[in-house]
């Protein structure tokens, strides 16, 4: 057996090939690409796995951010790489395993944490906002910890952070529930935002946490259920729950302070027998 050789050079990126016949490589995602486009930084680039052939440098590990930093830097950008030099294919199989598959996956909790610390800028305004409320984002729900990070960071792409939706949503939640655990689903803080955002010049706050205190969270979120065609995820259940807590707001308040955003509940239509 060939003796493998391991060492680091920096190499162009548009020197590196991917082989599509190779198993030891996953498919090319272009949303994947463009994502990591969005935050590119070139300080933070760690470096590809390269399997040198003797017709060339293959990449192993690190294609998507190869691509990107072709397109940001140029093809003559020189990446860092941790080269290997006389690997079988199965051998280059077992390094992508090695980088991909056996390494326990990094919890949301976690990454937002190191974000915080890295001074990214949604973290950070995140992380400021819920603590402005008194509470924190957390690993796990409690009376003052948030753990529904994807939540949050829908809701503070919603509209301009500055703005302050995610404090009203936040405030309003705590206005209905108080500290309950519960409250700090990520379903039901999606919808709550989706009201305001959808309603922000003519919603009374005030009004919406009393019709939120109507009924507990699970409540809301079994009828919400029960009007979501089978499949959906939390997210797209935070629609009809949404449009749920809405149409009670305005049975409740719409005199007062003008209907909002909403549909009234669907009835079932009746099926009539054929003469």
């Amino acid at each position: 057996m060939p003796m493998v050789r391991k060492y680091y050079e920096a190499i162009a990126v548009g020197q590196m090939k991917v082989d599509p016949k190779m198993d030891s490589q996953r498919q090319f995602l272009s949303k994947w690409a463009n994502k990591l486009q969005k935050i590119w930084d070139r300080e933070v680039l760690l470096p590809a796995i390269v399997s040198r052939r003797p017709d060339g440098d293959y990449v192993l590990d690190g294609q998507h951010s190869n691509e990107v930093a072709r397109r940001m830097e140029g093809p003559e950008y020189l990446r860092d790489c941790m080269v290997y030099e006389g690997l079988t294919r199965q051998q280059e199989a077992k390094l992508f395993l090695a980088a991909n598959r056996d390494r326990r996956a990094v919890k949301p909790f976690e990454n937002f944490k190191v974000a915080v610390t890295a001074g990214e800028l949604e973290a950070v305004k995140i992380d400021a906002d819920v603590r402005s409320c008194g509470l924190h984002v957390s690993g796990g729900t409690s009376k003052e910890g948030i753990a529904a990070i994807q939540a949050l960071k829908v809701i503070h792409g919603m509209r301009d952070p500055q703005e302050g939706l995610l404090p009203k949503t936040l405030t309003t939640v705590l206005n209905a529930w108080g500290h309950d655990p519960t409250s700090w689903d990520g379903m039901m803080l999606r919808a709550v935002a989706i009201i305001i955002d959808k309603n922000w010049d003519t919603i009374d706050l005030d009004a919406l946490a009393l019709t939120l205190k109507q009924e507990p969270v699970g409540k809301w979120k079994d009828t919400a259920m029960n009007d979501t065609i089978t499949g959906g995820g939390s997210q797209s259940r935070s629609i009809p729950l949404a449009n749920n807590i809405a149409y009670e707001y305005s049975g409740m308040f719409g005199e007062r302070y003008g209907h909002i955003f909403g549909v009234p509940k669907r009835k079932k239509k009746v099926k009539v027998a054929a003469a």
